[in-house]
Protein backbone atom coordinates (compact mmCIF):
# COMPACT_ATOMS: atom_id res chain seq x y z
CA UNK A 1 0.00 0.00 0.00
CA UNK A 2 1.32 3.46 -0.88
CA UNK A 3 2.06 6.13 1.72
CA UNK A 4 -1.04 8.08 0.70
CA UNK A 5 -3.12 4.89 0.90
CA UNK A 6 -1.85 4.20 4.42
CA UNK A 7 -2.58 7.79 5.44
CA UNK A 8 -6.15 7.64 4.06
CA UNK A 9 -6.70 4.31 5.83
CA UNK A 10 -5.63 5.89 9.13
CA UNK A 11 -8.16 8.68 8.61
CA UNK A 12 -10.92 6.25 7.64
CA UNK A 13 -10.17 4.12 10.70
CA UNK A 14 -10.16 7.16 13.00
CA UNK A 15 -12.96 7.75 15.48
CA UNK A 16 -13.69 11.02 13.66
CA UNK A 17 -14.58 9.37 10.36
CA UNK A 18 -16.44 6.56 12.13
CA UNK A 19 -18.50 9.26 13.87
CA UNK A 20 -19.18 10.91 10.50
CA UNK A 21 -20.37 7.58 9.05
CA UNK A 22 -22.66 6.96 12.01
CA UNK A 23 -24.14 10.45 11.87
CA UNK A 24 -24.55 10.27 8.09
CA UNK A 25 -26.59 7.06 8.33
CA UNK A 26 -28.94 8.70 10.83
CA UNK A 27 -29.06 12.01 9.00
CA UNK A 28 -29.72 10.43 5.65
CA UNK A 29 -32.45 8.12 6.87
CA UNK A 30 -34.22 10.44 9.32
CA UNK A 31 -33.55 14.10 8.68
CA UNK A 32 -33.72 15.49 5.16
CA UNK A 33 -33.89 19.07 6.48
CA UNK A 34 -30.67 18.43 8.40
CA UNK A 35 -29.18 16.94 5.26
CA UNK A 36 -29.96 20.11 3.30
CA UNK A 37 -28.52 22.16 6.18
CA UNK A 38 -25.33 20.08 5.97
CA UNK A 39 -25.08 20.86 2.26
CA UNK A 40 -25.44 24.56 2.99
CA UNK A 41 -22.68 24.39 5.62
CA UNK A 42 -20.34 22.43 3.35
CA UNK A 43 -20.85 24.85 0.46
CA UNK A 44 -20.23 27.82 2.75
CA UNK A 45 -17.04 26.28 4.14
CA UNK A 46 -15.65 25.34 0.73
CA UNK A 47 -16.45 28.81 -0.58
CA UNK A 48 -14.53 30.37 2.33
CA UNK A 49 -11.64 27.96 1.78
CA UNK A 50 -11.54 28.66 -1.96
CA UNK A 51 -11.63 32.42 -1.36
CA UNK A 52 -8.53 32.24 0.82
CA UNK A 53 -6.50 30.06 -1.55
CA UNK A 54 -6.12 29.44 -5.25
CA UNK A 55 -4.29 26.15 -4.89
CA UNK A 56 -5.22 23.42 -7.34
CA UNK A 57 -6.09 21.08 -4.46
CA UNK A 58 -8.61 23.58 -3.12
CA UNK A 59 -10.18 23.76 -6.58
CA UNK A 60 -10.45 19.95 -6.59
CA UNK A 61 -12.02 20.02 -3.13
CA UNK A 62 -14.43 22.73 -4.31
CA UNK A 63 -15.45 20.65 -7.35
CA UNK A 64 -16.20 17.55 -5.30
CA UNK A 65 -18.08 19.39 -2.54
CA UNK A 66 -20.29 21.14 -5.08
CA UNK A 67 -20.90 17.91 -7.00
CA UNK A 68 -21.68 15.94 -3.82
CA UNK A 69 -24.06 18.71 -2.71
CA UNK A 70 -25.85 18.81 -6.05
CA UNK A 71 -26.23 15.04 -6.05
CA UNK A 72 -27.73 14.87 -2.56
CA UNK A 73 -30.01 17.80 -3.27
CA UNK A 74 -31.24 16.15 -6.47
CA UNK A 75 -31.80 12.89 -4.59
CA UNK A 76 -33.75 14.55 -1.77
CA UNK A 77 -35.90 16.43 -4.28
CA UNK A 78 -36.59 13.19 -6.16
CA UNK A 79 -34.94 14.42 -9.37
CA UNK A 80 -32.18 11.80 -9.33
CA UNK A 81 -32.72 8.54 -7.48
CA UNK A 82 -30.38 6.15 -9.31
CA UNK A 83 -27.93 5.84 -6.44
CA UNK A 84 -27.67 3.10 -3.83
CA UNK A 85 -28.13 4.28 -0.26
CA UNK A 86 -24.58 3.19 0.63
CA UNK A 87 -23.21 5.69 -1.92
CA UNK A 88 -25.33 8.48 -0.47
CA UNK A 89 -24.17 7.61 3.04
CA UNK A 90 -20.52 7.81 1.89
CA UNK A 91 -21.12 11.22 0.33
CA UNK A 92 -22.94 12.45 3.42
CA UNK A 93 -20.12 11.16 5.66
CA UNK A 94 -17.53 12.97 3.53
CA UNK A 95 -19.52 16.22 3.81
CA UNK A 96 -19.94 15.77 7.57
CA UNK A 97 -16.24 15.10 7.97
CA UNK A 98 -15.45 18.17 5.88
CA UNK A 99 -17.55 20.49 8.07
CA UNK A 100 -16.27 19.04 11.37
CA UNK A 101 -13.73 21.54 12.74
CA UNK A 102 -12.10 18.97 15.03
CA UNK A 103 -11.15 15.83 13.17
CA UNK A 104 -8.02 13.78 12.44
CA UNK A 105 -6.13 17.02 11.67
CA UNK A 106 -7.98 20.01 13.18
CA UNK A 107 -8.92 22.62 10.58
CA UNK A 108 -7.45 25.53 12.53
CA UNK A 109 -3.88 24.27 11.90
CA UNK A 110 -2.37 26.42 9.14
CA UNK A 111 -1.69 24.73 5.78
CA UNK A 112 -2.28 21.14 6.95
CA UNK A 113 -5.71 21.53 8.57
CA UNK A 114 -7.60 20.66 5.41
CA UNK A 115 -5.31 17.84 4.25
CA UNK A 116 -7.42 15.14 5.89
CA UNK A 117 -10.65 16.71 4.62
CA UNK A 118 -9.26 16.74 1.11
CA UNK A 119 -8.08 13.13 1.46
CA UNK A 120 -11.54 11.91 2.53
CA UNK A 121 -13.41 13.91 -0.10
CA UNK A 122 -11.12 12.75 -2.91
CA UNK A 123 -11.20 9.15 -1.63
CA UNK A 124 -15.01 9.13 -1.71
CA UNK A 125 -15.01 10.88 -5.09
CA UNK A 126 -12.75 8.21 -6.57
CA UNK A 127 -14.71 5.39 -4.92
CA UNK A 128 -17.93 6.54 -6.56
CA UNK A 129 -16.46 7.91 -9.79
CA UNK A 130 -18.82 5.99 -12.07
CA UNK A 131 -21.88 7.23 -10.15
CA UNK A 132 -20.58 10.81 -10.27
CA UNK A 133 -19.92 10.58 -14.01
CA UNK A 134 -23.45 9.27 -14.56
CA UNK A 135 -24.91 12.06 -12.42
CA UNK A 136 -22.96 14.72 -14.33
CA UNK A 137 -24.54 13.46 -17.57
CA UNK A 138 -27.92 14.04 -15.89
CA UNK A 139 -27.10 17.68 -15.17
Amino acid sequence: MSQSGIWVKRIIDSRFFKEAISKSETLFSQNQVGLLSLIKGALKKVQETAASSNLTVVKLLNRYIILFSELIKSYVQGNYTKLPVVTLVKITAALLYFVMPFDFIPDFLPLVGFADDLAIVVWVGKAIKEELDEFEKHL
